[in-house]
């Protein structure tokens, strides 16, 4: 990530918490309806974590295999 990528980081991280949450929330009314009050709120933020936790692991492990790549650069 270059220091432009850095510097949106804030308001890119508030977009997809957005998307995630909304997104979550209309998959969890989706499987068990939408009566279920506190239970529908809780998966659905649980949901978002974990979806913002995948895309986590998505990024670092995009920036590792970017690092391995300049030290075999490097390298050669």
């Amino acid at each position: 990530m270059n220091k432009e990528q850095y510097d949106h980081l804030p308001a890119q991280i508030k977009a997809r918490t957005e998307e995630y949450l909304t997104a979550a929330k209309s998959l969890s009314e989706e499987w068990f309806g939408m009566d279920n009050g506190k239970e529908i709120h809780l998966l659905s933020v649980q949901l978002a974590a974990a979806m913002m936790g995948m895309d986590s692991a998505e990024v670092i492990a995009s920036e590792i295999a970017n690092f391995s790549d300049q030290l075999k650069k490097q390298k050669a």
